[in-house]
């Protein structure tokens, strides 16, 4: 089995005139979101063989907070441009196939719209909201990433802070 865990970067400043949307940081909702979230993981076990993220700076922060909590090594995230510039979900798939290897749990940190799509596209069914940090868990019943096909993967996990939030 194939576990994917897609993640979109927390709560970030609003967009200003003197820095651009790649540069933008995590304010500290996100910062306390990140803590939460990847705690509530941590509990759970999941804890990824390999983290990817897109370069742009909400997502590294959000990336090396998980990183942190979950005890994976900074050395060894790997950075993709197209995570943040977009690709397509056949595309998606070939980085996993080519990062993936040996591995069995991958967690993406990206952006939306394209964390939303491919929940959508990878998952028999996925109809729900995408706020900032949320978690999406989807596990392929495969040996290989490379066996993995469109709307064949089944929702494991959807993790959102205003969740725990909501159940104080």
């Amino acid at each position: 089995m194939k576990r994917l865990i897609l993640v979109r970067h927390a709560k970030t400043e609003v967009i200003r005139y003197d820095i651009s949307d790649y540069q933008r940081s995590l304010v500290d909702r996100g910062i306390n979101d990140s803590k939460l979230i990847a705690n509530k993981l941590f509990l759970k076990d999941i804890i990824p063989d390999l983290i990817i993220s897109s370069p742009a700076n909400r997502a590294i922060e959000t990336t090396l907070l998980f990183a942190n909590v979950l005890q994976y090594p900074i050395d060894k995230i790997e950075q993709n441009d197209d995570l943040y510039d977009g690709f397509t979900t056949h595309e998606f798939l070939d980085l996993l196939n080519q990062l993936g290897k040996q591995n069995d749990t991958i967690m993406v940190v990206g952006h939306n719209p394209s964390i939303e799509y491919l929940a959508f596209n990878l998952t028999e069914e996925f109809y729900n909201a995408v706020p900032t940090c949320t978690v999406i868990g989807i596990d392929f019943h495969v040996d290989k990433w490379a066996d993995i096909e469109v709307r064949t993967g089944k929702l494991a996990l959807y993790e959102y802070p205003k969740k725990y939030k909501e159940a104080k």
